[in-house]
């Protein structure tokens, strides 16, 4: 399914789960919208394995007009552009007149009608933020600045070689007085998160050529830099923070207080000979990872939305191209995205099947098909039937400044008779790419062309590449439906959406 503009809260159900039942049922936890804090009659709460939010005074705070309807036990939630309509123990709902699955039916408590934060977050593009030490959630309203087409809170540049921020002292691993010789990462300023937003960083390890940072919670977007005198690669990890069970052990200092940075020795790779780790900053919150080189060395950097992991691929310098190559001649990241997943299964067909499972299906095998290209790489959002939120999804591409981003989906409609295929685009320097998926992949659907639409979607707008959403038929209609889920159809599809972003970065 599209997504929809912004029009109500967001999703937090995976991380509410992720702190656990027991500690949700000892403390409220408190709902703060835009940095104000919301007192509801009725509280959010954990009903069943889904957390629910009281909708009115969510929805009114957002300026929306919320409506309850007692004899359909029916809430609607309508803004100048969208509506949004549910009914209490009902398992569904409209979204601007499109059938869309609820993981949890909205009820009602203490006369409030609850709904699930996750299919509101998944639909209307709001950020959450969930801060354990409090009990907290935190929601957050995309505001793209004036006359910007583009992200919401992108500020800065790169990290850079010096270490201007830096709060001082040993504990901060400062790296004054190197030399900046370039090597970002290639994100084009890093997000700027809110400071509530503190991802926990797990560990960090070493092994095969890889240095892995395990995290969780919220989505690191990391900033690196290469300095030299001596050489060494520097990435800071921007609102986190060590977990209390980080390993390798922080250890304490002699009045038992948890130190704030710690070393790992490396004695089996040809340049890196340790890892050092720190609080580099305390407002913000911000880690610094340095690796220590005997010798100029180079690196990848990928980052896993769904594993939650942060990996850095030192790779011998004389392999590798110092440029990148014009269009035509070189290698290209693409990241492709399998719409929903996990316990977000998207829109329901007209059988009982589920979207989340054709996005993956096609994703799969188109996967399968540009691997065998050596001009790319090629990263997924998932691999499997897990949950990367909308800012998972284009955080990643961003994170390691892929050249396209391909977000593959099945839609629905309240009228069984519309019937075909669409692509999405938000950015107008997306429009050639989506032209090129419109001319190679929706001849081979054999269904009907609905065009190239340009709408705010936020996986199309908050990406920094070009970035298209395909919608590859109608899971309401009868005969979409009955071949959508056949292995030749997904497999055509995958053919033409194959050609058409290789047709696109002029690969052939």
């Amino acid at each position: 399914m599209k997504k929809w503009t912004s029009l109500l809260f967001v999703v937090a159900v995976m991380l509410f789960m992720a702190c656990g039942t027991a500690s949700a049922e000892t403390v409220a936890p408190k709902l703060v919208l835009d940095g104000k804090i919301l007192n509801p009659v009725e509280p959010p709460a954990l009903i069943g394995n889904y957390t629910m939010v009281p909708v009115r005074i969510v929805g009114e705070n957002l300026g929306y007009k919320v409506d309850y309807d007692s004899s359909k036990k029916q809430v609607t939630v309508s803004s100048e552009t969208s509506k949004v309509e549910m009914v209490l123990e009902q398992k569904s709902a409209l979204v601007d007149g499109k059938v869309v699955a609820l993981q949890a039916a909205p009820t009602a408590k203490s006369n409030s009608t609850m709904i699930p934060l996750r299919f509101v977050g998944e639909a209307f593009g709001l950020q959450v933020y969930w801060d354990n030490p409090t009990k907290s959630v935190y929601l957050y309203s995309p505001t793209p600045p004036a006359g910007s087409t583009g992200s919401s809170g992108e500020s800065g540049g790169s990290a850079g070689g010096s270490d201007s921020g830096s709060t001082g002292g040993e504990a901060s691993l400062p790296e004054s007085g190197g030399t900046e010789t370039g090597g970002t990462d290639g994100s084009t300023g890093g997000t700027t998160v809110p400071q509530t937003t503190i991802t926990q960083v797990q560990s960090v390890s070493y092994a095969d050529n890889s240095i892995v940072i395990k995290y969780a919670g919220g989505f690191l977007v990391p900033k690196t830099s290469v300095l030299t005198g001596p050489d060494r690669i520097v990435i800071d990890l921007p609102s986190s923070q060590f977990a209390t069970n980080f390993e390798p052990a922080l250890g304490v200092d002699a009045n038992s207080v948890v130190k704030s940075l710690g070393e790992l020795a490396v004695t089996d790779h040809a340049a890196l000979t340790k890892i050092r780790y720190s609080l580099f900053s305390d407002s913000p919150k911000t880690l610094r990872f340095v690796l220590d080189l005997s010798q100029k060395w180079s690196y990848e950097i990928v980052n896993d939305a769904s594993l939650r992991t942060l990996t850095v691929k030192l790779v011998d310098p004389s392999t590798v191209t110092t440029t990148k190559p014009d269009v035509g001649a070189g290698t290209y990241t693409v990241v492709l995205d399998a719409g929903h997943g996990g316990s977000d299964p998207g829109a329901p067909s007209i059988t009982g099947k589920f979207e989340k499972d054709f996005n993956l299906a096609v994703i799969l095998k188109l996967q399968a098909i540009l691997a065998a290209d050596t001009r790319l790489n090629i990263v997924l959002t998932r691999s499997g039937d897990t949950y990367p939120t909308l800012a998972d999804r284009y955080n990643l591409a961003n994170s390691i400044s892929a050249d396209l981003f391909l977000s593959v989906h099945g839609n629905s409609n309240t009228k069984s008779t519309v019937t075909g295929t669409e692509v999405y685009y938000t950015r107008d320097d997306s429009l050639a790419f989506a032209k090129a998926v419109q001319t190679y992949a929706t001849p081979t659907t054999g269904l009907k062309d609905r065009g190239v639409i340009k709408q705010s979607l936020a996986v199309t707008r908050e990406t920094k590449m070009p970035a298209v959403l395909f919608e590859a038929g109608y899971l309401s209609n009868a005969g979409d439906e009955s071949v959508m889920f056949l292995e030749t159809f997904q497999s055509n599809v995958a053919q033409g959406l194959a050609k058409a972003i290789k047709k696109y970065l002029q690969l052939e």
